[in-house]
């Protein structure tokens, strides 16, 4: 099995291989031992590349949230190798100090295939992991040495060849953290993060993170920026804009050159998501 990655614009397409059949039985999922970051734009790419890490690269504390349902199997069909997206991830979130994380949306590969009810595990030498989908299918890659290190696989619910994935990037700052210079800061790791892990030959055709966004599904929302408990300005959510599964939202779209004061609050809807575009 291979593993490629092509850049079209700001998306960047990873070929993660067909699935395969896998033979473990299904098994009581376990917690998963990981360091892995919660999300929230663009897509973008590498190639099969897997940054090489040493051992004494510091790698900050991170947590994934998994879950598990009592009624359903433990997915039995495998869908790609962890170790290279292991390797990518972990170098997204090291270069990006937390900031920023990795993520894969899985895509139908075939005309026949659905992901509204896909579910994804790690497998490692003991039973599967069970990892959290959002809806669209994109999950955060967990970071876990252990599992790397035992060549373990991702899982899927789904047939032979069904699905094909994209790597994306999302912000993991907490709702209540944002501010202005935070929103730059982002953006320059971001940036940051991309450049480490594409190749130098394909670099030049590569597409940046160019901006970050607070975005809705529908026309109307605004954001707050607040000094302390006063309200400095509202601003409009109305430029549109793509989510991370290629659906119509509504933005507030920021460059990292905006003139507002770094320490403003930037106060989100309960229902907006932050993307990199």
């Amino acid at each position: 099995m291979r593993t490629w990655i092509a850049c079209a614009g700001w998306l960047c397409v990873v070929s993660l291989g067909q699935a395969q059949e896998h033979a473990p039985p299904p098994a009581v999922p376990a917690p998963l031992q990981s360091a892995s970051a919660p999300p929230a734009i663009d897509a973008v790419s590498a190639t099969s590349v897997a940054p090489t890490a040493s051992a004494e690269d510091a790698l900050p504390p991170q947590t994934v949230t998994v879950t598990a349902s009592s009624d359903a199997k433990a997915p039995r069909v495998r869908f790609t190798a962890y170790r290279d997206s292991y390797l990518t991830a972990r170098k997204v979130w090291q270069v990006s100090s937390g900031s920023v994380v990795m993520a894969l949306r899985l895509i139908p590969a075939k005309l026949s295939a659905t992901i509204d009810d896909v579910r994804v595990a790690l497998q490692g030498n003991g039973a599967p992991m069970p990892i959290k989908v959002s809806d669209g299918g994109v999950f955060v890659v967990p970071l876990n040495e252990d599992i790397a290190a035992q060549d373990g696989t991702f899982l899927v619910n789904k047939g032979r060849g069904e699905l094909t994935a994209n790597i994306v990037l999302q912000p993991s700052v907490a709702r209540d953290a944002w501010n202005v210079t935070r929103v730059g800061q982002v953006l320059r790791d971001a940036r940051r993060a991309v450049r480490a892990i594409t190749p130098w030959y394909k670099r030049p055709f590569a597409s940046d993170v160019q901006s970050l966004a607070f975005c809705a599904a529908e026309r109307g929302s605004a954001l707050q920026l607040m000094d302390g408990e006063q309200l400095i300005a509202t601003l409009p959510m109305n430029e549109a804009a793509v989510n991370d599964i290629s659906q119509p939202v509504f933005c507030k779209i920021f460059d990292g050159e905006d003139k507002y004061p770094g320490h403003y609050r930037v106060v989100l809807p309960e229902h907006a998501t932050v993307l990199l575009l």
